[in-house]
């Protein structure tokens, strides 16, 4: 098993994505950030037995001006099962407050991805785009690469409709789109209010 330490902005927008999603209850996102990047700085240096601790920068902070609002779920689900797995090799994680909290992220972000219906750990793995979703966050990331489900839709509907031509394949993305676009508004709005 290998692990690795994942850059800042991996912490920092997981944290700012749980505050936001309303999972982080009962310490400071400065808290558990440190904690974040502390389980995962010890798992490294337990799993390779300090030689590389002249390697690891130690972690600057929470940094209150990452953005979290271009991640999407499925996205945030694969960044903590990566979180998970780099800080697994420290012996205290799975007890840890610290593990506790990421799973309270990763369940928040789980629930949002599956239309808010629960879905078994073990098929996180199925959800559109987990694939395509990058195991360590960069700050530069769009997820522009994600497959656009609103095209997915359409493409599953016309399969089950039978022969279809493109004019009308495209009027069913764009009705589609326009529902997703309405539907993302209302969200934002809710969560405005």
């Amino acid at each position: 098993m290998s692990c690795f330490v994942v850059n800042d902005y991996h912490v920092n927008a997981l944290v700012a994505w749980g505050l936001r999603h309303g999972a982080i209850l009962g310490i400071s996102p400065d808290a558990l950030a440190g904690m974040l990047a502390g389980a995962n700085r010890a798992a490294f240096a337990e799993r390779y037995e300090g030689r590389y601790a002249d390697e690891v920068s130690p972690y600057e902070g929470f940094d209150r001006s990452v953005d979290p609002s271009h991640l999407v779920p499925v996205a945030v689900v694969k960044a903590c099962d990566c979180l998970d797995y780099q800080a697994s090799d420290w012996t205290p994680w799975a007890e840890s407050e610290a593990c506790a909290h990421l799973a309270a992220i990763r369940a928040a972000a789980l629930a949002m991805a599956n239309n808010g219906r629960y879905l078994p750990d073990t098929d996180a793995r199925s959800l559109p785009g987990y694939d395509a979703c990058h195991w360590e966050l960069q700050a530069f990331e769009t997820f522009a690469h994600l497959p656009d489900p609103a095209a997915q839709a359409a493409d599953r509907l016309a399969a089950a409709l039978g022969d279809m031509t493109e004019p009308e394949l495209a009027a069913i993305r764009s009705a589609m789109v326009a529902i997703a676009a309405d539907r993302r508004a209302a969200e934002l709005a809710r969560g405005a209010a």
